[in-house]
């Protein structure tokens, strides 16, 4: 068959011979991340034998084509109109001109071939030697390289990072190259970064990641920076880590760069403090003995890292945001403490059925959010404190003024059954995630218990890019309501890794409504 293609919002995406799925989450072919109606996974299309029909997944408000709702498979035709949730709209269009995929679609698609072709790139380069590089370049400070495994593998994470920091559409064709420390070095002292610089007028700022966590920042050309290896003790692993460089514009827009260069850490020049042991010099002071202090996660840096990274792909905006800088990883990790305490999944049990309800069946969000708030503001104890209420911590005052109750009839957010809570939350959040922040979860979590005027008045303050989360946000009240979520959200989700053996991760309560 010819090109078919899906025309909506101004896009277009051409149909293949794989299966397409349609609904609001980033994860899906087709999203449409602020349109409430939609559901997580609303519906899908699929070839079959030449010809294209779609699926409704369940969904809550339904699909149509051509104003019939579809019941079961509907096969599609040129020009059909197709309808999601009552609103999003999708028209079908077949081409009879040779179909161009790669120019028109979608930025997550082209994204993915990206990262095949640094693939392909890396592959290449592991057979050829670096350009410049002589035989004994590598001296008794640097690590032999020998394995082009590693060496691929490398580039491969450098490749993805550079499509992962490509936020927004930006003019500015700066470019950057670390040329010291070179590649093979080992790091045992503080140690200067510098780098050589192109077209870089438009640039204002660099960042630098290893390992892909964010660790220094420089407004000021040629954008050097320094490595101490006391503050990267989990690095002295015998390993190789990849020092990276970001490039960001007066807009906000990162700009990536392909290259990194992967570092040693000197493991004998550093080691690795022990807070468990009292009283030891540098952890205590002196002999004093200190009073014994709850380990506060088993789960390192990189790790945190890696799992806010997978728990924000559940969250609309979450896969666009950048959480990666080292102060936010490390009061994330400090606040994962507080949360590390058992019991929770079983009072979570309680209350499965009106969480699911109040904010999947209702509401439509995201399946998780109502948990992991839950967990974040009380860890599911349904217990008062003072004026404030219910699982999610709100008033009778704020509910009735807002009119968020006018599903509760006589019930109220105390009530054991969380009910009426969970109800009024949801239509809470709903109001604040697409009404004020344009479908951003994260951001309608840091102003929670804010009116959605007094939100609207809050998002004004803030810059026009916001994928840079921790540096956009710097007020102390709305960075805790994010860092608590978040902590929350890792414990609950990965008990294992903070020692919680008896606990079950909380996505087993709501999974049956994705």
């Amino acid at each position: 068959m010819s090109g078919v293609k899906l025309k909506f919002d101004g896009r277009e995406f051409f149909l293949g011979s794989g299966i397409i799925t349609v609904g609001r989450t980033s994860d899906n072919s087709i999203s449409f991340p602020a349109d409430p109606n939609v559901s997580r996974y609303h519906a899908e299309i699929e070839e079959r034998g030449g010809e294209y029909c779609i699926t409704d997944l369940n969904s809550s408000n339904g699909t149509e084509v051509n104003g019939s709702a579809v019941s079961g498979e509907v096969y599609l035709s040129d020009g059909d109109v197709i309808l999601l949730g009552g609103s999003a709209e999708i028209t079908v269009e077949y081409d009879k001109g040779q179909a161009e995929p790669i120019a028109s679609q979608p930025p997550s698609t082209v994204a993915a071939e990206s990262d095949q072709n640094t693939e392909n790139e890396a592959d290449a380069a592991e057979t050829a030697p670096a350009a410049g590089q002589s035989a004994n370049a590598v001296g008794s400070g640097k690590m032999l390289l020998v394995a082009g495994g590693i060496f691929g593998l490398a580039l491969i994470f450098a490749g993805g990072a550079g499509v992962f920091y490509l936020m927004g559409n930006s003019s500015c064709g700066a470019s950057a190259v670390i040329t010291s420390p070179e590649r093979g070095d080992i790091i045992s002292k503080p140690t200067d970064i510098e780098v050589n610089l192109t077209d870089g007028t438009c640039a204002v700022r660099a960042i630098y990641a290893l390992d892909g966590i964010e660790f220094a920042q420089s407004t000021d050309p040629p954008f050097t920076a320094s490595i101490d290896p006391a503050e990267f003790p989990d690095l002295a692993d015998g390993g190789v880590h990849p020092l990276t460089i970001i490039l960001e514009d007066e807009d906000g827009n990162r700009l990536p760069q392909s290259q990194s260069v992967l570092l040693g850490f000197e493991t004998r020049a550093v080691k690795k403090p022990d807070a468990d042991e009292p009283g030891k010099p540098g952890t205590g002071g002196d002999d004093q003995q200190r009073p014994e202090q709850p380990k506060t996660t088993t789960a390192s840096l990189i790790e945190i890292n890696d799992m806010t990274k997978n728990m924000l792909k559940q969250f609309g905006g979450g896969d666009k945001l950048i959480v990666s800088n080292r102060q936010f990883l490390q009061e994330v990790q400090r606040m994962t403490a507080e949360y590390a305490k058992p019991g929770y999944s079983a009072r979570a049990l309680t209350y499965r059925d009106v969480i699911n309800v109040g904010f999947v069946r209702e509401q439509n969000l995201d399946a998780g959010l109502g948990y992991v708030l839950a967990m974040s503001r009380t860890q599911f104890d349904a217990k008062g404190r003072g004026q404030e209420q219910g699982m999610w911590r709100m008033t009778e005052e704020f509910a009735t003024a807002n009119e968020y109750n006018g599903m509760c009839g006589t019930e109220k957010l105390g009530d054991a059954s969380q009910n009426c809570a969970a109800k009024v939350t949801a239509l809470y959040m709903k109001s604040l995630i697409f009404n004020v922040f344009d479908g951003d979860v994260l951001y309608a979590v840091a102003a929670f218990g804010k009116s959605p005027a007094d939100a609207a008045a809050w998002k004004a303050s803030l810059p026009a890019n916001r994928s840079d989360l921790w540096n956009s946000i710097k007020t102390a009240p709305e960075r805790e309501q994010v860092i608590r979520f978040i902590a929350a959200g890792l414990v609950a989700e990965n008990p294992g890794k903070f020692g919680l053996t008896s606990e079950k991760p909380l996505s087993e309560l709501y999974r049956l409504t994705l």
